[in-house]
């Protein structure tokens, strides 16, 4: 199925926005406080908090299955538990080959785990990328360091030791980094992605800014706390939001029913013989219908709100919106809906296009779509948000049963069909 004018992409807007506002807010506020000398009992909290919170991270890690996220927390809470320990006496001052390290692996790591898949935690796979990443950073600093005493008496291997210390070389590999991570969120628009970025960038400050023993762990902690806001944004974009057609789902819808007050509109839209085009054309058919169908239910005018209901039915709120408006608007896309068309291709067409397509001879079959629509408004029959949805639904299946593509308002005429949908060439479904 080829619909030219669909976009996917702008489908998933707006995901990632919390954790980006947030996590630029939570890294400028630790560079901000790392440069004011803390009182005590909040340094000494501050200086630990990026552990605890990895540690938490972790188990919601293996709650929501993420783990990416247990090995990116992990990540963060031994670079602080490190600094902290082996290497804090030495921020501030020259970068020594072991903080340099580090930093190398801390953006290395992250690199690499923002362009892997998510696993359970209990997958060998995950199980054994976690225990590198445990181990890897204090065993490569501790036997850098013992190499760096046995060859401090060689001039040239010490030289290519000193190389590690350049901060142009971590510099270049934190930018690798975030160049992974900007192009793994364009290709699955997803809130962790963003989060690396920030988490990269308070790093980056932390091993580089020179902000000493206080800025390090505050950033480090920001970083986590990044972590866990992408956790929360990308668990309510799952519960709210309908994976398949971008639209607010059927959660999101029943919250904003409950915070309904005053007058509205209610519109209840389906796609008219759906199950008939899906069983002829296929589920990935069907599922690119029901795209095509929410791309341009995202637009609806007149102030609505659209939102997948379920199934191929969607549900359309018009807050403060008499139902003569919302049905205008509701023709609109009917209207829309009813002029955009599929090209129905061979099931064995390949998903990658050939150098040299060779063509088949056969014609390509293009297909319409159409939605029906039935709308209700509050009134002294339908008091509250429940009943006008019963009743809109009520008429949608009046329209059904009218014969399909129009749209029926309740206590309003409806209307006919246009013209231009009638007489054309194009076979309905």
């Amino acid at each position: 199925v080829h619909c030219s004018t669909y976009n996917a992409s702008a489908m998933m807007r707006g995901a990632g926005s919390i954790t980006f506002v947030s996590g630029g807010v939570l890294v400028l506020v630790a560079w901000a406080l790392a440069a004011t000398a803390l009182p005590t009992p909040y340094s000494a909290l501050t200086s630990v908090l990026a552990e605890p919170l990895g540690l938490l991270l972790v188990v919601l890690a293996w709650r929501f299955r993420r783990s990416r996220l247990a090995i990116a927390a992990t990540v963060v809470g031994i670079a602080n538990l490190l600094l902290r320990g082996l290497f804090v006496q030495q921020l501030g001052q020259t970068t020594s080959i072991e903080l340099s390290l580090l930093a190398f692996l801390f953006a290395f790591n992250l690199g690499v785990v923002v362009l892997l898949r998510d696993h359970p935690l209990a997958h060998p796979r995950t199980l054994v990328h976690a225990t590198a990443v445990t181990v890897q950073l204090p065993i490569a600093a501790g036997l850098l360091h013992v190499v760096g005493q046995a060859t401090s008496a060689s001039a040239p291997l010490s030289s290519w030791l000193r190389l590690l210390e350049s901060r142009d070389l971590i510099l270049l590999m934190f930018l690798i980094a975030a160049v992974f991570a900007a192009l793994a969120f364009a290709a699955r628009r997803g809130t962790f992605e963003v989060a690396v970025a920030w988490v990269l960038v308070a790093g980056a400050l932390a091993f580089l800014g020179g902000r000493g023993v206080t800025g390090a762990p505050l950033l480090m902690a920001a970083a986590q706390l990044t972590l866990l806001f992408a956790l929360v944004e990308d668990s309510y974009r799952l519960a709210y939001h309908d994976g398949l057609t971008g639209l607010p789902g059927r959660r999101a819808f029943d919250e904003a029913m409950r915070l309904l007050d005053g007058d509205h509109t209610i519109a209840m839209v389906d796609i008219d013989h759906f199950k008939r085009f899906n069983d002829r054309h296929g589920h990935e058919a069907g599922d690119q219908a029901l795209r095509m169908v929410a791309d341009e239910l995202s637009r609806v005018g007149g102030g609505g709100r659209a939102y997948r209901y379920g199934g191929e039915e969607f549900a359309v709120l018009f807050p403060g919106v008499s139902i003569a408006d919302a049905r205008d608007a509701i023709e609109q896309l009917r209207a829309a809906v009813a002029k955009r068309g599929f090209s129905i291709r061979s099931p064995k067409r390949p998903r990658k296009k050939p150098e040299r397509p060779i063509r088949s001879g056969k014609p390509v079959q293009r297909v319409t779509l159409t939605i029906s629509a039935g709308l209700a408004e509050r009134t002294l029959k339908n008091p509250d948000s429940g009943a006008v949805l019963r009743a809109a639904d009520a008429a949608l299946y009046r329209a059904k049963r009218a014969g399909r593509n129009r749209v029926l308002a309740q206590g309003l005429r409806a209307r006919r069909r246009r013209t231009a949908t009638r007489g054309s060439n194009a076979p309905k479904v």
